[in-house]
């Protein structure tokens, strides 16, 4: 599989169409200008190339082991840990003052999409470095950020998430890990977590483990949990890593569908030691940031994996030579056409393009926004963007998730029988990409949060605001791009009509129409990045990339035709509401 880093896609939208200046101006980032962020770009596809690309296929098999309670990482997995860190990737977002390179989240997405693209497995590493560093930064005492911070961002320590045990997994209320209080200021942590990514490994020097538990005698359900930070190895005086092995057993290495080079962890804590994080009984006020973090990245994770899916059906279809066309044959001198030249494969091509391209403005939009969120002048500004960022993060996450599984899946159907088999390396994206769907909280979940929390919870207020730039964008678009304005105009109206039946309707009628509409703001908001790119596009159509702008307003012209009108079946399918549904949920149907 020859992936590539789609630089060209990603310096078209956030220069042209997402407004980079803007991030750029943000406090924070004056050392990072335009040459600097597109030649750290160009960087990634170079790093994620040499250096991932080359040992996933180790990673899917033989993957990580379990010897002697030591977790090993697969092979080529160590060596490129080493580059990733020493080449500075892993502190690329993270805060100066801890050692990182404090350049923009945007750019931070840049490279989790190429990594994604690349080693899915080897991408979760970072992913829970850099969520417990964001974790530790908002919650943790002054001396936690000092001494950990550093080290996190360095990568010379790595961090894991311990929520998850083995009788609860969304339902965190349920946890029964007890943390007891120590004379000295620490805690006794004692319980079972499963399913934690890179729960342990050989390829850093220390492991800092974020633990969900309830301090002894704290109230049931979640009001009762607070969060604790137990080291792998115990520290010296001068905070330096030692021998001595913290109470932490790695009892085994689940044997997961994929992302095999990824360690996932069932780990025993016997009297651990562990310092609080935070305040008792604040535990899922902490956690979630590291979460909301995840979550946004497990969206940039699905648009990696689907833009390798996608890449590696076109150079399939191109050169694979099945049947004669309808039509002009494209290969008249040979004994059948490539597959590029039968009408379906190309439908699905660019349908597949045009999904790709709204939903990585989609993406780059929230990473924009969270940018925004953390660094704008104002705490006004900070506060809109926020808000826009918490309705967003849960539609990111499932919506890129899902389209990952679906283009991976079309691009095992586009090889047929070949990509049935391990030899095109297609199947491994359909099981490794699987898994971002389930984690940092199911789809259905995110669609429960969208719904309840993030719509009925501001009554609509700033989902209505997305309505009306829509309507803002679609009176931009001239008479050249008039059927793309009749396509957004309706969607629109869709999400404005979708929204009043949420917050007018009974609440097992909305629980039951969840994922629907939140496919409906999925497909209604790509709409509108289509849209915005298809205007970009048509504005500088006489520019020196004729060729590339055309593409690009074709592949919308693709994403309103084929891929928006799911919306309408989504909206005829949530208005059916729950009949039966409760009632029956006490028998097996």
């Amino acid at each position: 599989m020859d992936y590539q880093l789609p630089q060209r896609d990603i310096t078209f939208l956030l220069d042209e169409v997402l407004d980079l200046d803007k991030t750029l101006a943000l406090p924070g980032y004056e050392h990072c200008d335009k040459d600097t962020f597109f030649a750290v770009v160009d960087a990634i596809n170079g790093f994620v190339r040499d250096n991932l690309a080359t040992c996933n296929e180790a990673g899917d098999s033989p993957g990580a082991r379990l010897e002697d309670g030591q977790v090993y990482a697969a092979p080529g997995f160590g060596d490129a840990y080493k580059v990733f860190c020493e080449d500075g990737w892993n502190a690329l977002a993270l805060e100066e003052e801890y050692g990182g390179q404090q350049l923009p989240f945007v750019l931070h997405a840049a490279l989790r999409e190429g990594m994604a693209g690349t080693n899915l497995a080897f991408a979760l590493i970072h992913e829970l470095n850099f969520g417990v560093v964001e974790a530790l930064m908002a919650y943790g005492s002054d001396e936690q950020k000092a001494v950990y911070c550093p080290q996190l961002t360095s990568g010379n320590w790595a961090g894991t998430m311990n929520l998850t045990e083995p009788h609860c997994g969304t339902d965190l209320g349920l946890i029964r890990t007890k943390a007891v209080r120590n004379d000295d200021g620490s805690y006794a942590i004692t319980g079972n977590k499963i399913f934690i990514t890179w729960g342990d490994h050989d390829m850093s020097e220390n492991v800092a483990h974020l633990i969900l538990a309830r301090v002894e005698g704290a109230q049931p359900g979640p009001r009762g949990l607070s969060l604790f930070l137990a080291p792998k190895y115990m520290l010296d005086a001068d905070n330096n890593t030692t021998d001595e092995q913290n109470t932490i057993t790695i009892a085994g290495i689940e044997n997961k569908m994929g992302i095999h080079g990824s360690p996932t962890c069932a780990i025993s804590f016997e009297d651990t030691k562990a310092w609080i994080v935070g305040d008792e009984g604040k535990g899922l006020a902490a956690m979630f940031v590291m979460m909301n973090a995840a979550r946004l990245s497990v969206g940039l994770q699905g648009l990696g994996v689907a833009e390798a899916a996608v890449q590696t059906a076109s150079a399939y279809a191109h050169e694979r030579l099945q049947g004669r066309a309808d039509g002009e044959p494209l290969n008249p001198n040979g004994p059948a056409d490539p597959l590029i030249a039968h009408a379906d494969v190309r439908r699905r091509l660019l349908t597949a393009q045009g999904e790709m391209d709204a939903a990585r403005a989609l993406a780059y939009f929230g990473a924009g926004l969270l940018d925004e969120a953390h660094r704008a002048a104002t705490s006004e500004q900070r506060k809109m963007a926020d808000a826009r960022l918490s309705l967003l993060t849960p539609v990111i996450k499932s919506y890129l998730s899902d389209m990952g599984s679906r283009m991976a899946n079309e691009a095992v159907q586009m090889h047929g029988g070949h990509g049935f088999i391990k030899d095109y390396g297609v199947e491994q994206l359909v099981r490794d990409v699987r898994i971002t769907e389930i984690y940092e909280g199911t789809n259905a979940v995110q669609a429960r949060d969208l719904v309840m929390r993030k719509v009925r919870g501001d009554n609509g207020a700033v989902i209505k605001d997305l309505v009306a730039d829509m309507l803002d964008e679609a009176g931009k678009l001239g008479d050249d791009l008039s059927d793309l304005e009749k396509n957004l105009r309706d969607a629109a109206s869709r999400l404005g009509r979708s929204t009043d039946w949420v917050l007018g309707t009974a609440q097992g009628d909305v629980l039951s129409g969840a994922c629907d509409y939140l496919e409906i703001v999925a497909l209604s908001v790509s709409a509108w990045m289509s849209a915005r790119i298809a205007r970009v596009a048509k504005a500088a159509a006489g520019s020196q990339s004729p060729e590339f702008y055309a593409d690009r307003v074709d592949a919308a012209r693709a994403f309103m035709a084929r891929a928006l009108p799911r919306a309408v079946s989504h909206e005829l399918i949530m208005h059916a509401g729950e009949p039966g549904v409760v009632c029956r949920a006490d028998r097996c149907l």
